[in-house]
């Protein structure tokens, strides 16, 4: 498959191959539940909330049926969902160097990068918003490392490396190859479950070296039941920097991938359809992964 207009993502088609993953027809929900006050990247992202405005005991419109209605309000990047390309940019000095009082710059094709301060209006973002992505079907991988560790959860803030990418592939006996999702797996999403601010403050995660591994093993996807997918700290970002500023690549962040690990389910069948959000930096999602 040829890549898409959308970074390095495939153009959605349903191959033969694709169909070829999908041996038993299970089915495996890799979203988590929303719930209120649940964990958020900082105190700049609003937690998840509901409200009901419509009751069934109301004074109805439709008689004799009634109905009821919520207002739900939150961040874009809270629970499981999926970055836009437009979410990270990069300060950059005039060679393209990174910087800190440099220029931030969006992904605009491999070896380009544009201004993101042209990229806004009241509206939000103009380039590669949430609603320019295209649906996602295609090859799944999981990578189990904390189980590759022999650990049900990887320490706080472990940075997962090259060698441990290495060292799970082995074991599961899996490849990575063109055009394939890759899952991570840290065992830390019991944290989520449980409102642990280590889930938030602590993060295990992909180092850049993994990253740059991944990415020359042929992914084009990446996710994580984690919040960010790298490590964190440090803070400055490199892996989303590395992948979607440089790359292209963009990541599926708080993912459930208990049930996958359980059965032992490394390869799939993974579908992801992101909501028609104009302006929006990601959307939530709910992958579905078919084995």
């Amino acid at each position: 498959m040829s890549a898409s207009a959308y970074g390095r993502l495939p153009i959605p088609h349903l191959t033969p191959e694709l169909m070829s993953l999908v041996k038993s027809g299970v089915v495996y929900s890799l979203g988590v539940d929303f719930q209120e006050g649940m964990l958020t990247p900082g105190a700049a992202m609003k937690s998840y909330s509901i409200a009901p405005h419509l009751r069934h005991d109301d004074e109805s419109a439709i008689e004799p049926a009634s109905a009821a209605a919520e207002t739900i309000r939150m961040s874009i990047h809270v629970g499981t969902h999926i970055d836009a390309l437009c979410h990270i940019a990069e300060k950059q000095d005039s060679a393209g160097n990174p910087a800190s009082d440099g220029e931030p710059r969006l992904y605009n094709g491999l070896g380009a990068t544009l201004p993101a301060r042209e990229c806004v209006t009241s509206a939000g973002q103009r380039h590669l918003s949430i609603e320019r992505m295209p649906p996602i079907i295609m090859r799944g991988l999981l990578l189990d490392v904390a189980a590759c560790k022999g650990v049900e959860m990887l320490p706080p803030a472990y940075a997962i490396g090259a060698d441990d990418i290495r060292g799970a592939l082995k074991k599961q006996g899996s490849d990575i190859g063109e055009n394939t999702a890759v899952l991570v797996r840290t065992g830390t999403y019991r944290l989520l479950r449980a409102g642990d601010p280590i889930y938030r403050d602590a993060q295990a995660g992909l180092n850049l070296d993994a990253a740059q591994f991944l990415v020359a093993q042929g992914m084009t996807l990446v996710g994580a039941d984690n919040m960010a997918v790298e490590a964190m700290p440090p803070m400055d970002h490199s892996v989303h920097r590395f992948l979607l500023v440089h790359n292209g690549i963009t990541h599926v962040e708080n993912l459930n991938l208990d049930e996958l690990a359980e059965a032992s389910c490394y390869e799939f069948l993974l579908i992801i359809a992101p909501l028609k959000l104009s302006g929006a930096t990601g959307s939530w999602v709910n992958p579905l992964a078919i084995a």
